[in-house]
């Protein structure tokens, strides 16, 4: 009986997580055959345009593919794509009935002031703890962080413009859709809500299919889980990573000296509203009392 018992909650972890990593690795997928294809498109865009050898229209390509602007421009059309299919499977699994809970969650509770704050709060919070977990990693392994840069840089460094739209505006939306919308939704079915949120925040960094982002971010995978679990939306997780990544980008634009500063007083400003909430919150229950 006992080992039968062990089997099912055995059986149950495999299917559970299975199941999340092939949710994953679709989406992943999706993104790469995107990028194939474009660097097909431009294979074919250098014969058409007058380069009649094969080798010399593969160099040709080579070079519009290692231009930042066009690996810029196919990192957006390869999350654009991967944005449809993952807003659109959100939609088909969880039904117009999930939908609708989170539009009721956003008409009921708004973006109310102390909402509003706990979001900035929180970000700011993940953002100088991320900062110090990558500080960590540059001094552990300065090579890793130095090949983490240059693949930001190929993805992003093209437009700023297109940065903010690929990293800023739809990454977070697919991402949540995806590993809050779909995973989490999926390891709910099998686990309990801590090993729910854990799990899904490993997988989150291993999503990201990358050593410096898949640590970094698995605090931010947490909290972003929590979140969902707690308001039973996705829409408040969604808006907690835009402002994160807004963040992020706009800090990443200051010179080194704001940087540095900024995290200073950054530092101070959180700890004191946190304190501040705390004790508020503390006052209240008293008074309730």
């Amino acid at each position: 009986m006992e080992y039968n018992k062990k089997e099912g909650i055995g059986k149950k972890f495999v299917e559970g997580i299975l199941l999340s990593f092939e949710i994953m690795g679709l989406f992943m997928l999706l993104q790469i055959l995107v990028s194939v294809v474009g660097v097909m498109a431009a294979v074919v865009a250098c014969i058409i345009l007058g380069e009649e050898d094969i080798m010399q229209a593969q160099y040709a390509a080579m070079d519009i593919v290692m231009d930042g602007s066009f690996m810029t421009m196919l990192t957006v059309v390869a999350t654009f794509v991967s944005l449809i299919f993952s807003v659109s499977a959100y939609w088909i699994i969880w039904g117009r009935k999930r939908t609708v809970q989170d539009k009721q969650y956003f008409r009921e509770k708004g973006l109310r002031l102390r909402t509003f704050s706990m979001i900035v709060i929180g970000c700011c919070g993940l953002y100088y703890l991320s900062i110090l977990i990558v500080a960590v990693i540059a001094v552990v392994n300065p090579q890793l962080m130095e090949n983490y840069n240059e693949m930001m840089e190929s993805a992003l460094g093209g437009s700023e413009i297109l940065a903010v739209i690929a990293a800023v505006i739809l990454a977070p939306i697919n991402e949540e859709c995806i590993m809050r919308g779909l995973v989490l939704k999926n390891l709910q079915k099998h686990f309990s809500v801590p090993v729910v949120i854990v799990t899904q925040a490993i997988l989150f960094g291993i999503f990201h299919a990358n050593w410096v982002q898949g640590i970094y971010v698995l605090p931010i995978g947490a909290v972003l889980g929590y979140v969902a679990v707690k308001t039973r939306s996705v829409l408040p997780s969604i808006f907690m990573h835009l402002f994160y990544n807004a963040l992020s980008f706009a800090v990443g634009m200051l010179p080194e000296f704001c940087q540095t500063g900024g995290f200073a007083i950054g530092t101070v400003v959180i700890s004191a509203a946190v304190v501040l909430y705390l004790g508020k919150a503390e006052q209240t229950e008293i008074s309730d009392r």
